[in-house]
């Protein structure tokens, strides 16, 4: 067995809530885990689905990557609903 080869009791595929919820289940009860996640693990929940501050954070990234647009694919014209919090 290489440096990058390891044997493990169990494989999850997909990182989402599910699989990291079976993920950690399994490591709690003695097994050797390995995850496997193209994306985002956890899932979008915790980056900027389902938690209030993340979809706040993700909402502002939108408007600063909307403002990028005329410089990459022609135009675009966006407007926040309000103005950005003073603090």
């Amino acid at each position: 067995m290489t440096d990058r080869e390891r044997e493990v009791d169990v494989v999850v595929i997909g990182m989402g809530p599910g699989g990291e919820h079976a993920a950690g289940t399994l490591a709690q009860a003695g097994l050797s885990v390995a995850g496997v996640e193209g994306l985002l693990v956890g899932g979008e929940c915790p980056y900027w689905g389902c938690v209030p501050s993340k979809m706040m954070i993700r909402a502002g990234n939108l408007l600063a990557e909307a403002g990028r647009i005329p410089g990459m694919a022609g135009r675009a014209e966006v407007h926040a609903d309000r103005p950005p919090d003073p603090r």
